[in-house]
């Protein structure tokens, strides 16, 4: 528990730092946590290391380019389709190892990517605390209450201590972490708008988050690993604290650019 507590506070200082001094920095601690989760990723799958090496340099390339954001996919997506249809020819273990790639390419480095544009959105260096503020609040209440209360069993095929009582107190933790930014970070008057959008956006963005939890189990599960990596002691790897964010991330994304939150 204390190596726990001791990685979580120096996690929290990267972060905040990151989200703090943004442009170049926060870019560069994006691009390193891409990096680190598309080797943890495809380390559990035991894709082929030029692979792995191959998808981290399509990564800093997305993240480094100043091309328009669907330009930058298009050209991803077609060399990554090129050098599939190559390597395919190869071996069966080649095609497969090119699948994996794709997949952390959409799994892991569009969210990650997503994370360091809401920076540049109205009220980023506000906004961009949210998607932690969902997850960690979500987490939280989730363990507490789900420790405390959980009595009733749920997912237990995927995540055998997960229980309903922990689900819904994660969900009232989301609703807090929206009323939050809204009525603190953001310093939006109270209204029953407002309100209402706050319990609307948490309990949705609360369920996401969940679905990020559970499909890394799900996934952790399959190949009988516990963690996708060693790097953060007490706490796995980086993508095992980045399961629910990678999913929240987006959704924030789009919410914010048709100016719901």
């Amino acid at each position: 528990m204390k190596q726990r507590i001791i990685t979580a506070i120096w996690g929290i200082g990267l972060v905040a730092a990151a989200n703090f001094l943004g442009g170049i920095v926060l870019k560069l601690f994006g691009i390193a946590v891409a990096i680190i989760a598309i080797y943890e990723f495809l380390g559990i799958y035991k894709v082929e290391k030029y692979m792995i090496y191959t998808t981290c340099a399509f990564a800093v390339i997305f993240f480094i380019a100043r091309f328009d954001f669907l330009i930058k996919l298009f050209i991803i997506f077609i060399a990554l389709f090129l050098f599939s249809f190559i390597k395919s020819f190869k071996n069966e273990i080649a095609a497969k190892s090119i699948v994996y790639s794709i997949f952390a390419f959409i799994y892991i480095v569009l969210p990650i990517f997503f994370l360091v544009s809401l920076y540049e959105l109205e009220d980023g260096q506000k906004l961009i605390w949210l998607p932690y503020l969902v997850c960690w609040a979500n987490d939280t209440f989730a363990y507490f209450v789900g420790i405390t209360f959980g009595r009733r069993r749920i997912w237990s095929n995927v995540s055998p201590k997960k229980s309903l009582e922990g689900f819904l107190g994660g969900i009232t933790g989301g609703v807090i972490a929206v009323w939050f930014y809204f009525f603190i970070l953001n310093h939006r008057s109270f209204n029953f708008d407002v309100f209402l959008t706050g319990i609307i956006a948490g309990a949705g963005l609360s369920i996401v988050a969940h679905t990020g939890d559970l499909f890394a189990s799900m996934l952790k599960r399959e190949q009988n690993k516990k963690d996708f990596g060693f790097i953060l002691p007490g706490h796995g790897g980086v993508l095992d604290r980045f399961d629910s964010l990678i999913m929240v991330v987006p959704v924030i994304y789009l919410l914010a650019r048709i100016g719901i939150l």
